[in-house]
């Protein structure tokens, strides 16, 4: 082979023709190397003595590397491609190589210009360089040139990175990293679209192949968005905010118009925060400068319509405003999987129990191996540390280790061990799964791990415990989990929830904080935000400073903090001072909260159009929280108040806005609020029932009414009712009255999207008459009662709460 050099080394071999040298490429740096006798890599003149990283790295900095990439002269490269990527390390640059079998030859192409292109000895066909990234930095994603035909190529246009449903702009300074933190990035909500842009003087940067860069307004990002479908949708913008307020003001502006270019709904960290990359379950976090999680902020065109889709996190990451799905059976206590999986899991899991000190857990795995939960609206993502920490403690876990029952498929292993190694890391636990292609056996009422030939197979740790066995606390024994020692008295942490002990410690039970003095009262400034409570005056007299107020609650402070509070108005009522709600509410549990000024309505100032049922609470220390401004109110503390009255255990909790969960209502609808819109005209509808009343199942809290006969369902019947005026909830009028309340959780979202317009709840069941009655036989409903007046309730059995 004629060996090439760069212009700076000398000739290594006399009879070298300095015109085959190959022509520069801009941005790229040429090294020649060649093999040393030991197998390394050496210079031409001195193949005898292999080079050290560190040498390598100065010749390669020496031929321009420090700034551009750097292609290595030498044959086989992608032998050395251990040291080379060490190499790229230290560069914080991508190398160039020849392919195993390949060899560089120089070849005269169009303009005069010297290629160097590597050839395969073999055949004499040319090959394609190849690239090594650096170690600590390697992706599957290209590198800044385009390689093809054995050529090194300037890629064209924008310089941007593939990410999951989005893209990334990037500069040439920060490629490299840029690139490994794109690849690190996990795939999102798919109705979520993430675009990453680095921003200056108010505005975005876009920078091209060429090696132009400036700073580009919301219309040139848009235009550059162009070919991914955005109108309608949300867009989450991957950023971090300047420091300088003027630039915070130019770029807040630039946010607004790129909402209104694209149609979407932008969300962005708030003012002064920024997004960052959360490890492990590998999604973005809207973090302040002081790394606590922050709510992310959506900017609306002025086309959106509806609430927001999505919410904010214990993480602070963007996930579905529908929250977790969750469930548990017999000692698993924590169940989020599909629902389909979920039906079979519970019985398969009704006799298993877990050994003292594990808590039993099945999840979903995502297809890139990550662990997931279920959201409301079916969607599947990846668990974040608090998140996943709150619901755990929701199910009655103490701390203990975790057993994840969920058969792991072997592609996605590697994935899931790592997301395990980070929960093991923050949780503080150990964390065990099964063996790639174990299942789980139900064999003495504990979990056996089997293979497919139903042989024993291994449970494994997410991270090693070291070489010392007596650093963990649990071992496999023929694919059981068991204890390398006796856990330690005390209360267990295992999956079912322990019962607390008879008597609690002094410091348990201890002296509330004292109340807070009555703020002074303003009248509330008009707002584009109704308050959404419809006996309330549009303006009525609020708090015009910051004041803690306390709620009394029948859900535990943790559940208040994932699910909201449960409310069956779109209201709240708090209290100054606890002392009251601790003696008449036992049993039950206490929050604290910081309401910021304007949101918080003086109930002893409200005279005219007071409900009945808060007419004897309108006393001064009273105060109303209206559902359209719970944003204004965040949660600080919980307590729960003991058989004694007394308040015990009290919690920190994360400082995010307060949720309103609709919940006990009086009409018997769960997760629909008091104040839906019913049918004001009574008329003939149809509706669905199961054949017999006493099917599983059939404890519905509501049913849903239709105009028009469906199609046939085997097993069911089909009844005509007469639905008198105010008995049937109208669906899409209920969900247009709670519109613009976004910290409302409720059924009609749900129930909307499925096309469902009217619903009778099952306090009327029993005063709605059924006069004809079908069957369905043969694929067609027949006839098998007409005339008839009986009360739904002998057909259906309603729900029991």
């Amino acid at each position: 082979m004629r060996q090439l050099h760069t212009p700076e080394s000398p000739a290594d071999m006399p009879t070298r023709d300095r015109d085959d040298r190959p022509s520069p490429v801009p941005g790229l740096a040429d090294l020649v190397l060649v093999r040393s006798d030991e197998g390394g890599l050496a210079l031409p003149d001195d193949p005898g003595a292999a080079l050290t990283i560190d040498a390598l790295t100065d010749l390669a900095r020496a031929a321009g590397a420090g700034e551009q990439d750097l292609r290595v002269l030498t044959d086989d490269g992608t032998r050395h491609a251990a040291v080379l990527g060490r190499l790229a390390d230290a560069l914080r640059r991508d190398v160039l190589v020849t392919p195993a079998g390949a060899t560089v030859q120089p070849t005269p192409a169009a303009g005069g210009r010297t290629e160097a292109m590597p050839v395969n000895r073999a055949s004499g066909e040319v090959v394609d360089w190849l690239l090594v990234q650096p170690a600590s930095l390697r992706t599957e994603l290209p590198g800044w040139f385009d390689l093809a035909g054995g050529l090194v190529l300037h890629r064209g246009g924008l310089v941007t990175l593939p990410l999951p449903n989005g893209l990334e702009f990037a500069d040439r300074e920060g490629y490299v990293v840029r690139r490994a933190a794109a690849a690190q990035l996990g795939a999102a909500h798919p109705d979520l679209v993430t675009v990453a842009l680095a921003t200056r003087g108010g505005g975005f940067v876009l920078s091209t192949y060429r090696g132009r860069s400036g700073v580009h307004g919301a219309d040139e990002v848009a235009a550059a968005l162009s070919s991914i479908p955005l109108y309608g949708g949300d867009l989450r913008l991957w950023l971090r905010w300047p420091l300088d307020p003027a630039e915070q003001g130019l770029l807040d502006a630039q946010v607004h118009t790129l909402a209104e270019a694209t149609g979407a709904t932008v969300w962005t960290p708030p003012v002064g925060a920024e997004a960052v990359l959360l490890r492990g379950c590998r999604d973005l976090a809207a973090r302040d400068r002081s790394g606590q999680a922050v709510p992310w902020r959506p900017v609306r065109p002025r086309s959106a319509s509806g609430v927001p889709a999505f919410d904010t996190d214990l993480d602070g990451r963007l996930t579905p405003a529908d929250g977790v799905t969750i469930a548990s059976a017999g000692e698993v206590a924590l169940l989020s999987v599909s629902q389909r999986r979920e039906t079979a899991l519970r019985n398969r899991y009704r006799e298993l129990t877990a050994e003292p000190g594990l808590t039993l857990v099945d999840l979903t795995i995502l297809e890139d191996g990550r662990l997931g939960l279920r959201h409301g609206d079916g969607s599947a993502l990846a668990a974040g540390t608090a998140q996943l920490r709150r619901l755990l403690e929701m199910s009655g876990w103490r701390g203990g280790d975790l057993m994840l029952l969920t058969p792991v498929p072997p592609e996605r292993a590697d994935g899931l061990h790592e997301h395990l190694r980070v929960l093991e890391d923050e949780l503080g636990v150990e964390v065990w799964s099964l063996a790639a292609g174990a299942v789980v056996s139900v064999q003495d009422g504990l979990p056996r791990a089997v293979d497919e030939q139903r042989l024993p197979a291994r449970w494994q740790r997410a991270a090693d415990a070291g070489a010392d066995p007596e650093g963990g606390r649990w071992r496999d024994e023929d694919g059981w989990l068991v204890p390398l020692r006796q856990p330690a008295t005390g209360p267990t942490s295992g999956s079912a929830i322990v019962a607390e002990p008879a008597a609690m410690a002094p410091e348990t039970a201890g002296a509330l904080p004292p109340p807070s003095p009555r703020p002074p009262l303003t009248v509330s400034a008009r707002s584009s935000r109704p308050h959404g409570v419809r006996w309330l005056p549009e303006r009525p007299e609020v708090n015009a400073a910051p004041v803690r107020l306390w709620l009394s609650s029948p859900w535990p402070a943790q559940r208040v903090a994932i699910e909201g509070v449960p409310s069956a108005n779109l209201h709240l009522v708090a209290h100054l001072a606890a002392g009251p709600l601790v003696r008449t509410g036992p049993h039950r549990h206490l929050l604290r909260l910081r309401v910021e000024a304007g949101g918080a309505v003086d109930l002893s100032r409200v005279t005219a159009d007071l409900p009945a049922d808060l007419r004897h609470q309108a006393t001064e220390g009273t105060f109303l929280l209206p559902a359209g401004w719970l944003d204004l109110a965040r949660l600080e503390q919980g307590y729960r108040v003991d058989e004694a009255g007394q308040p015990r255990d009290p919690v920190d909790l994360p400082a995010h806005p307060l949720t309103l969960r609709c919940h006990g209502a009086r009409h018997g609808a769960d997760g629909l609020p008091n104040e839906v819109v019913f049918t004001a005209r009574g008329r003939r509808m149809w509706a669905v029932v199961p054949d017999r009343p006493d099917t599983a199942g059939t404890a519905v809290d509501l049913l849903v009414l239709l105009a028009r006969r469906p199609a046939v369902r085997d097993g069911h019947r089909l009844v005509r009712l007469q639905v008198a005026p105010n008995r049937a909830v109208d669906v899409v009028a209920s969900a247009a009255t709670l519109a613009g309340l976004t910290s409302v959780r409720s059924r009609l979202p749900e129930l909307v999207a499925d096309g469902v317009t009217a619903l009778l709840p099952s306090r009327y069941y029993d005063r709605t008459t059924v006069d004809q009655v079908l069957h369905a036989e043969n694929g067609r409903w027949r006839p098998r009662a007409k005339g008839i007046d009986l009360p739904l309730s002998s057909l259906i059995a309603p729900s029991r709460r």
